[in-house]
Order: C-alpha cells, then sequence, then structure tokens
C-alpha cells in the first residue's frame, strides 16, 4: 500500500509512524511545508527527515506559484477562518501531490489544517483517493475563550462539517474527540478511537519504573523535599487552559489538610505564570513548599512524574494529555479534570480521580483524598501500567493500519 501523508511536521511524534509504516513494507509518501532553502514553489526529493529513509517528498513554498492567481478568490473569501492560510492554493497543491504520487490512501495528520482542503476536493469530486484524517484536539475543540482550539464562527462551522463528512475515516485521540465529531455531523461508523502512541521506548519507561525509588530520592534531595514528603507534580507548558492557577487556587486548602505536601511546577515559565499563578500563591501560603524544575526533556522528565505520589492535571480544555499517560507510565496516578480525553482512560481503568473542570473546590478536595490514602495510590499506580497497553507504539501502529484497511474497503 502506498500512503501520502498530508504535513506531518504538524505533530513531532509522527515521524516514528511514518519509519515503523515503511519497516512494515509500506510505501510512504509526504506533502510538506517549506520555506527555508527553497530557490521555487516545489521541490521534490527521496527521502524525507533523514538521508535513506524512502519516504518520498514534494517540498512546497505556500507563498508561491502562479496557480496562487487562480486561487485568489477562495483564498480571500476563507483567510480569516482558514487561520490566514490560503485555504484554495493548498487545495492545489494536495491535488497535485495525489496526481505525483498516486497513493492508495491518503492521510492529514491534524483535522483541520490540510483534513478541511482534502475533504473539500474529496466532496467536490476532485480527490477519489480513500482520505483518512486525524483529530488531536485544537482542530475541532471550541475553547478559544480558553486560548485552546478555534472560535466556531458560522463560516468554520461550514468548513468543518461539510469536510468531515467526505473524509472516509475518522482518527479520534480520545472518546471526548470522538463526541465532537458526532456532534460535527460524522458518521459514527465512520470514527475510530486511536489514541497517540507513548512518546518514548518502552524501555525507557520500564527502566525508570525500576528505579522509582532512586528518581524520588534523587529528585527530592534535589529540591530539598523531605524523602517521606507526600509530593503532587503538575508538567505542562503552564499557560492559561493548562489550568494550574485552579491548582494554585486549591493549594493553601492541600496544605491545611496535609501539611507535609509539597508541589513540583514543572515545565516551562511561560509568562502566564508570572501574571496568574505566582500571585495567587504569593497572596495565600506562599512558595516555600512549591519547587520549580523549567523545561524538562527525555528521561528526566519521566523521572520527575516518577518522584511524585500523584500527577495532577487540572486542565481546562484539551485533547488527550500525553502527560498523564507518561506519568501511568511510571506508575505515577493522576488527579484529572474532565476536560482532558484521557480522563475517559482514568475512568475506565480506576486508575486516579476525575473531577469537574474548573471547580477549584471538587480539585482541592480530590488531591487531598488522593494524598490521604496511601493503599489506594499504590492500587492505582498498578493499574496505571495496565493502561498504557493502549498507547503502546506497537498497539496504536496496528490500530492504524486496520483505519487505512478499513478506508480502502470503504472505496
Amino acid at each position: 500500500m502506498r500512503i501520502l501523508f498530508l504535513h506531518p511536521l504538524g505533530w513531532s511524534g509522527e515521524y516514528p509512524i511514518l519509519v515503523e509504516f515503511r519497516r512494515r513494507g509500506y510505501e510512504v509518501c509526504v506533502l510538506e511545508e517549506r520555506r527555508e532553502g527553497m530557490s521555487g514553489k516545489r521541490m521534490y526529493a527521496e527521502h524525507f527527515l533523514e538521508p535513506g529513509d524512502g519516504m518520498r517528498t514534494l517540498w512546497y513554498h505556500p507563498g508561491r506559484g502562479v496557480e496562487r492567481v487562480l486561487t485568489l478568490p477562495v483564498d480571500r473569501f476563507f483567510r480569516n477562518t482558514f487561520d490566514g492560510r490560503n485555504l484554495g492554493h493548498r487545495m492545489w497543491v494536495i491535488r497535485e501531490a495525489v496526481r505525483t504520487f498516486a497513493p492508495d490512501a491518503v492521510y492529514c495528520t491534524d483535522g483541520f489544517s490540510y483534513a478541511v482542503p482534502a475533504g473539500l476536493l474529496k466532496g467536490s469530486g476532485l480527490l477519489h483517493t480513500p482520505l483518512v484524517a486525524s483529530y488531536i484536539g485544537g482542530d475541532i475543540l471550541d475553547c478559544s475563550h480558553m486560548g485552546y482550539g478555534r472560535r466556531r464562527t458560522p463560516q468554520l462551522d461550514w468548513l468543518m462539517r461539510t469536510s468531515i463528512r467526505h473524509i472516509d475515516a475518522l482518527r479520534a485521540l480520545c472518546d471526548s474527540l470522538a463526541r465532537a465529531l458526532l456532534k460535527d455531523g460524522a458518521d459514527p461508523a465512520r470514527i475510530s478511537l486511536i489514541p497517540i502512541q507513548i512518546g518514548a521506548p518502552r524501555e525507557v519507561y520500564e527502566e525508570v519504573y525500576a528505579q522509582r525509588t532512586q528518581a524520588r530520592e534523587q529528585v527530592r534531595d534535589r529540591f530539598g523535599i523531605p524523602r517521606n514528603a507526600r509530593v503532587l507534580v503538575t508538567l505542562s507548558d503552564n499557560y492559561f487552559s493548562k489550568g494550574i492557577q485552579d491548582l494554585a487556587r486549591a493549594w493553601p486548602g492541600v496544605l491545611a489538610a496535609c501539611p507535609d505536601a509539597w508541589w513540583i511546577l514543572a515545565g516551562p515559565e511561560n509568562p502566564w505564570m508570572a501574571e496568574g499563578i505566582f500571585p495567587l500563591l504569593d497572596a495565600s501560603v506562599g512558595r516555600a513548599r512549591v519547587r520549580l524544575t523549567g523545561h524538562l526533556k527525555g528521561r528526566e522528565t519521566y523521572a520527575h512524574l516518577a518522584a511524585a505520589d500523584l500527577n495532577v492535571n487540572p486542565t481546562l480544555c484539551e485533547g488527550l494529555n500525553m502527560v498523564t499517560v507518561d506519568a501511568a507510565a511510571v506508575g505515577t496516578p493522576t488527579v484529572c479534570s474532565d476536560a482532558a480525553g484521557i480522563a475517559d482512560w482514568v475512568r475506565r481503568h480506576d486508575c486516579g480521580l476525575v473531577y469537574a473542570a474548573g471547580d477549584v473546590q471538587a480539585l482541592e478536595q480530590a488531591v487531598i483524598a488522593a494524598l490521604a490514602q496511601p493503599e489506594r495510590l499504590g492500587a492505582w499506580s498498578k493499574r496505571c501500567r495496565e493502561m498504557i497497553a493502549d498507547f503502546a507504539a506497537e498497539a496504536v501502529f496496528a490500530r492504524l493500519v486496520e483505519l487505512f484497511d478499513t478506508a480502502l474497503r470503504r472505496r
């Protein structure tokens, strides 16, 4: 089977999937944007990201091409709704890539910037190849007032509903996104629930989990946290929609009930922290029991998750939330808001607590209840390890192959 991937750089975790398809004998082709190093409007290459990866690639410059004169009316009409991009031009380039590679299936790695133009091509009869699209969160969620997703104007509603109606197979990363697709009029028979694969090789998680005790001691010693203290961790980009400010509001109550509690606030120091998080702490109990890690990467990320008794995910609006999966992979359960797609897994596997997003009192009570029951934390930790089977790379890949086969049969 020859698969054309549209814009796989839209999500950084997609390249390993392309590599796995190649390893399993599939032919992989790519259409991708590029501005730097482009002498013309198109550039063809025999590889994608690594020399020898065998992925034929058509690079294109979004701002070049005489065809833009022809697509100008459509581009202008949808410019604001399509996030300043040229909708008509992108439809043109997608059709050109399909003619160039003659794929058996086309896969859009995000449900907006490429799935919309591809879906419109399909609906207008200009694309006959089976079309598959992945929906990861912000592409269909309407949480723009929280800094996440897109504001659903009537024109955007029309674009999304029209494109979704003509896509042969839709990949939703979680139950909540599947529900959003149904709300947009998707045929339930065309929706498959396929999450993102875990971000590192399974052996990395296994190693951190096996050394969980050492990780707890090393991280706590580094931050001056007593080894026997009760520790919670948050790990995010720390902007408004992640809801860390809600935990800052709940923190005084948590400390009152659990005086030995500490909070590892991991992730980059986003400007929102100085604006909306630190002032809440400084006006109440201060930051004496809060430790900042700054940006983490690779194994140190998982070690900091393993060092805590509890991961807290207070997001206000999100697609899946892979941090909760990473935490589960190293045995750390989560208190999670119901605004994250991962909440459905937490409920199904009974490996943490779920509360109503934005309800600070409910968050406070959930964290206190979790920290107050070490035996329950231990039971959750074991069930966390069972949950991650759904996110193993081999399981995700098998589901994707099934998804493409379904799309081909539907044709």
